[in-house]
């Protein structure tokens, strides 16, 4: 079966790089998929959820910001954040939730204060998201 190299990187360091049968991006344009042989291209990817396909399963990162460079052999994704689901901890995600909703409410931040805190909620929501859809159902 034909492969691509996947490579995520975030200002913290190396996320991913390994093989995989597809990925799937949820660039600005839509969600999209990429599989080996796919035509060069750049696309500029919002928060949400990153899904590779290895050996016939599925595993999710929550991302947020960033560009992607895909070739017909390799998936590079520059991103603000990319967080494992498993590595997820719903009780942080959730306290971060609230303190930005909080900053937005009171009206106190301004430009790239507001940005940023807009940023930060839009990444924790899409990883709150992936995690609650993933937890087992009781």
């Amino acid at each position: 079966m034909a492969t691509l190299q996947v490579r995520v990187v975030t200002p913290d360091g190396s996320v991913l790089d390994e093989e995989v049968e597809s990925v799937v991006l949820p660039a600005v344009e839509g969600e999209m998929e990429v599989l080996p042989g796919h035509i060069p291209m750049i696309v500029q990817v919002k928060p949400g959820e990153l899904r590779v396909r290895r050996e016939g399963k599925y595993y999710e990162y929550a991302i947020g910001e960033g560009f992607a460079e895909i070739t017909g052999k390799q998936v590079s994704l520059a991103t603000d954040t990319a967080v494992k689901e498993s590595d997820i901890n719903e009780k942080t995600v959730e306290e971060a939730i609230k303190r930005a909703e909080e900053a937005i409410r009171s009206q106190a931040l301004k430009g790239e204060e507001l940005e940023a805190t807009q940023a930060v909620l839009a990444r924790s929501l899409v990883q709150l998201h992936l995690k609650r859809r993933r937890a087992p159902r009781t």
